[in-house]
């Protein structure tokens, strides 16, 4: 950068390889990886993982565990000002819990924040908790970072964060890995085959969506559902397809890459009753494999869906199984659909992505 090296730290609540990793992680692997690519010297600090996983696995970029999983917004932002004359800027990634970093880095910084929390407030922890926690996203935290570049990942997410108080803030969508790909054909499903990936986490809403397929399982014969990803519900998911015997749903848990390029790829519909997201991710995922989406109209999946086109979104959870039932009986609307979502997903690239936060952190110096 103008034949200086630009070094930036990076906070954040959980770091590539973390256990509880998600979607988040995922984009600030793929943006900083880039940027270390770029010649950008990046540090990554993140609480350190539960059970002693190493982080950062794979990752170019320096990251530093500090902190547990609370002491974190402490723990990194004393680190970072001890070291302060080792940084050009901050990234912070606001995750519900700031770091409240334009109290204490007067530099350049930017502010990557993916939707806010609202009822995953009540979802994770226990009130007064959950009180105290939306009450200060949503009052005392837009005040605070009113001044400072946010950036976010659809136009939607904008509004959103514009009408909680927050002053500039700029969209970049997301990219998505060329590695998503319908291969060499676009072969028919051999049945009616459901994929639905995600952390299993009570945001995800798992039990509205089994609740809601359950019924189309019973009146058609051959359909499935695949549910990839892992989380504290697991095992109470499990639990719950025992005891109702549900042979048409498969738990993967956490699978390699390409696993998940094939279950992308002989699925007929990806499908989430999730509560909140910053970007349907897998959404966009599946898309690039030319598989359309029936999900619900939540703020990142109205991103990621262009409802009518690349796929439905409806009202409620409740609203699935006619969605899903309607889509599945209607072969050109799908195929319709699934071309459609394809075209739309091979536009986004993480180079794009990586490039256009790169110049928003550069004019802030």
């Amino acid at each position: 950068m103008y034949g200086v090296v630009l070094r930036v730290a990076v906070l954040s609540w959980r770091a590539p390889g973390d256990p509880d990793a998600g979607g988040s992680e995922l984009h600030s692997r793929e943006i900083l990886s880039r940027w270390t690519a770029d010649g950008v010297e990046v540090t990554l600090h993140a609480r350190h993982a539960p059970d002693d996983t190493v982080l950062g696995r794979g990752c170019p970029f320096d990251v530093v565990p500090v902190g547990s999983t609370y002491s974190v917004f402490a723990a990194a932002p004393r680190r970072v000002i001890a070291r302060r004359r080792r940084f050009d800027a901050v990234v912070e990634i606001l995750n519900g819990v700031p770091f409240w970093s334009p109290l204490w880095w007067r530099g350049p910084r930017v502010v990557w924040l993916h939707h806010m929390h609202t009822e995953m407030w009540s979802q994770t922890l226990p009130r007064p908790v959950s009180d105290i926690g939306r009450w200060n996203e949503s009052t005392v935290v837009p005040r605070v970072y009113r001044s400072t570049p946010v950036v976010t990942l659809a136009e939607t997410g904008r509004a959103e964060l514009r009408h909680a108080g927050f002053g500039r803030v700029e969209v970049i969508e997301p990219g998505v890995d060329e590695r998503f790909n319908r291969g060499d054909s676009f072969p028919a499903p051999e049945s009616s085959r459901l994929v639905a990936v995600g952390r299993l986490a009570p945001v995800k809403r798992w039990f509205a969506l089994l609740e809601a397929v359950a019924p189309l399982a019973d009146r058609r014969p051959g359909l499935t559902l695949d549910l990839v990803g892992d989380g504290p519900e697991r095992s109470a998911i499990e639990e719950w397809a025992q005891r109702r015997d549900a042979r048409w749903l498969t738990v993967h848990g956490h699978v390699d890459d390409e696993t998940l390029v094939d279950l992308y790829r002989r699925a007929t519909l990806v499908v989430s009753a999730s509560s909140a997201e910053g970007w349907g991710m897998t959404i966009t995922e599946a898309a690039r494999c030319g598989v359309p989406s029936v999900v619900t109209d939540v703020l990142g999946h109205r991103a990621a869906v262009i409802d009518g086109v690349t796929g439905d979104l409806v009202t409620t959870p409740a609203d699935l199984a006619g969605a899903i039932e309607r889509l599945l009986d209607d072969a050109d609307r799908r195929d319709r659909y699934g071309r459609a979502a394809m075209e739309r997903a091979h536009a986004m690239t993480w180079d794009r992505a990586a490039n256009r936060h790169l110049e928003l952190l550069r004019g802030c110096l």
